[in-house]
């Protein structure tokens, strides 16, 4: 008989794992950063007082950055630095301020589906990375992610994620505190709506009550709209309502927040390799208000 006739003589459950493992189902990504489209929206650059960034590319391979915050009434003036380092397998990247806080980040690609990254973070009032570290080896494959985490302290973890249609992925993640002796774990859903996948929804559930809600509407080539809702096992629940707009020298993005704070932040391109910063923030409550001027310059 022919294939077709085959399929049909299956078992449905036998056929619907063939659709499940069928490696014409797209990549969902890791589980950490299934609601990326809405926090690039919901997450506007916002500071307080004046900063300037250089940036110099020496090499195809080597960068620096100069960063100065000329501070506000509430924050010092600081100043960092940082060098980073990539070519096609290894990223390195690290910071540091004039208190001496450190932070590194190592990413190495093992191979087309293996990748380990390494974060730590260096003190003095804390010089021992042990505590900082954070540890994560992921595996990409056609239509699936998966990783285990290890972060300073003895938290073990792991995550799951896993595309059971074109538009659906379906995921989890567990973890186990060494010491503590404390488990759980949560569930995770991502969903592609709309003709083209321009609208994307996220929920994820945890084993102590925490909720967590997302969805991203692409409106036009432009202009997004963002929305988010946290629970947390009946202690904090908080809304989020974003909207960014794409313009062709310029980037707005502005947040309105359950408690009353409202974000908005502005990044416009004046000239080659040179981009404005303007930022605002005011939360009537808490008579909390912020304004921040930037200057980047060598931007990509």
């Amino acid at each position: 008989c022919s294939q077709k006739e085959w399929c049909r003589g299956q078992p449905a459950g036998r056929n619907m794992l063939r659709r499940l493992w069928s490696a014409e189902l797209p990549n969902p990504g890791r589980l950490e950063e299934m609601k990326k489209e809405a926090q690039a929206i919901l997450s506007p650059d916002v500071f307080d007082g004046a900063r300037f960034e250089f940036n110099k590319t020496l090499t195809q391979k080597f960068a620096l950055n100069h960063t100065v915050f000329m501070g506000s009434s509430a924050m010092p003036a600081s100043y960092e630095f940082g060098a980073n380092f990539g070519d096609e397998s290894v990223l390195l990247a690290s910071r540091i301020d004039m208190a001496g806080r450190l932070n590194g980040r190592v990413n190495c690609q093992l191979s087309d589906s293996w990748l380990a990254r390494l974060q730590a973070q260096v003190s003095p009032e804390s010089p021992s990375a042990a505590s900082s570290l954070k540890l994560d080896l992921d595996y990409k494959g056609s239509s699936c992610c998966a990783g285990a985490t290890y972060m300073g302290g003895g938290l073990l973890g792991g995550h799951y994620m896993k595309s059971v249609t074109p538009a659906l992925a379906l995921g989890g993640e567990v973890f186990y505190h060494l010491s503590k002796h404390v488990r759980g774990g949560g569930a995770a859903a991502r969903l592609l709506l709309g003709p083209k996948g321009e609208s994307v929804a996220t929920a994820k559930a945890g084993s102590f009550g925490n909720v967590e809600l997302a969805y991203t509407h692409k409106v036009s080539e432009k202009v997004g709209l963002a929305t988010e809702l946290q629970y947390y096992h009946g202690q904090v629940c908080t809304f989020g309502l974003g909207y960014e707009f794409r313009l062709r020298q310029a980037t707005f993005k502005g947040l309105i927040q359950s408690d009353t704070t409202c974000s908005a932040a502005l990044e416009e391109r004046v000239s080659s390799g040179v981009n404005l910063l303007l930022s605002g923030q005011l939360n009537h409550k808490k008579k909390d208000y912020k304004f921040g001027f930037g200057l980047v310059i060598g931007a990509q």
